[in-house]
C-alpha cells in the first residue's frame, strides 16, 4: 500500500524538485515536539540540521510536512511532547508515498557554569556547559510500527556566558546526523573489480555506487562476505573501504583499508560480497 503514487503528488514532488525515485529512501519529516524549555527558533534550529543532513546524502528524498497543507493540523496537534509516542495518522503519509515518517523530539537542555584552570597561566576562570537531549524516531507509516527510535545528546562549553553555550549546544545537533544516517539508511552496493594490487592482496577497488548513492572522497564503507550457516544467509565483515574518488554516477574508486587478502580471495572464488556505508570513526566520537 505504501508503494502506491498518486498522480497528485508525483505532480507535486516534480513542481517542487523532488522527482520520485524508486531506488530512493522517501522520508516524511513532521513538526518536531518540545515543551516550555525551548523557543520556536531553537526547534526550528534543530530540525533545519535533521532535515538538512538527510538531504545532503542524495539518497533519501525528504518531504517537508509542515509545508503540506494537508497535515498542517496534525502538526498543530504535536506540539506537546508528551504526544510523542501517540499512533501516528497515517493516511497523509501513505498518499505520499513515504517509505518512513520521521519524527523529532527536543527533550531537555540544561545550562550549567563550570571554573577551569588556564594550563598556561594558572588562573581560574568560569565557563558555561549546555547540554541538549533530543530523539528521531522513524515510523513505518504502512503499519504505524516504530523502526527506530534514537536519542542524542550535543554538549556545547562557552566562556562567553550561557547562552552562547546554549546556542553552540542547539548548532552542534547536526553533529549526530551522520551516524543516524548510516545507521538507519545505509547505503549497499557490492565491489565490481580490483582496480590496484597483485594476487595476494587488494589495494584499490571500483564499486557501484557513485554520485546518485550520495559518495564523496572520504566516505567509509564496510565490506561483507554472504555466507550460509545451515541453510540461512549471514553477512561478515571481511573488510573496510574509504571512496579516494566518485567517477560516475554508479561508480568510485575506493582504498582498501582494512581485508584486501580476504577479498582477493573472496572475488577469486565469486563469492557473494557486499558493502555498506557507515559513518567514520574518530577516536572519542564519530567523525565527520
Amino acid at each position: 500500500m505504501k508503494k502506491v503514487i498518486l498522480s497528485a503528488f508525483v505532480a507535486m514532488f516534480c513542481a517542487t524538485g523532488f522527482a520520485q525515485d524508486v531506488t530512493k529512501e522517501v522520508v516524511n519529516v513532521e513538526g518536531f515536539t518540545y515543551n516550555n524549555d525551548f523557543t520556536a527558533s531553537e526547534v526550528a534550529t534543530v530540525r533545519r540540521n535533521v532535515v538538512s543532513s538527510l538531504q545532503n546524502t542524495k539518497r533519501i528524498i525528504v518531504v517537508d510536512l509542515t509545508q503540506q497543507a494537508s497535515v498542517a493540523n496534525e502538526a498543530k496537534k504535536r506540539q506537546n511532547a508528551t504526544r510523542m509516542n501517540d499512533n501516528h495518522e497515517v493516511k497523509d503519509i501513505v498518499e505520499l508515498n513515504a517509505n518512513f515518517i520521521l519524527k523529532g523530539a527536543l527533550n531537555s537542555i540544561n545550562t550549567v557554569s563550570k571554573t577551569g584552570k588556564d594550563l598556561i597561566s594558572g588562573n581560574s576562570y568560569t565557563y558555561w556547559e549546555s547540554k541538549l537531549s533530543y530523539t528521531i524516531v522513524l515510523i513505518d507509516p504502512a503499519t504505524g510500527a516504530t523502526a527506530s527510535t534514537n536519542t542524542y545528546t550535543s554538549t556545547a562549553t562557552s566562556r562567553d556566558g550561557s547562552q552562547a553555550a546554549r546556542n553552540s549546544a542547539i548548532e552542534g545537533s547536526a553533529s549526530n546526523m551522520k551516524k543516524f544516517i548510516e545507521d538507519c539508511f545505509p547505503v549497499k552496493g557490492t565491489i565490481v573489480a580490483i582496480a590496484d594490487g597483485d594476487s595476494k592482496k587488494a589495494k584499490t577497488v571500483y564499486i557501484n555506487l557513485g554520485n546518485d548513492a550520495g559518495m564523496t572522497k572520504g566516505q567509509k564503507l564496510a565490506v561483507y562476505q554472504v555466507i550460509d550457516i545451515a541453510g540461512e544467509k549471514s553477512e561478515k565483515e571481511i573488510g573496510t573501504l574509504t571512496v579516494q574518488e566518485s567517477m560516475s554516477a554508479t561508480r568510485s574508486l575506493c582504498k582498501v583499508d582494512k581485508g584486501g587478502d580476504i577479498i582477493v580471495k573472496a572475488m577469486a572464488t565469486n563469492a557473494e560480497l557486499t558493502i555498506k556505508t557507515r559513518a567514520k570513526r574518530g577516536f572519542f566520537a564519530d567523525v565527520f
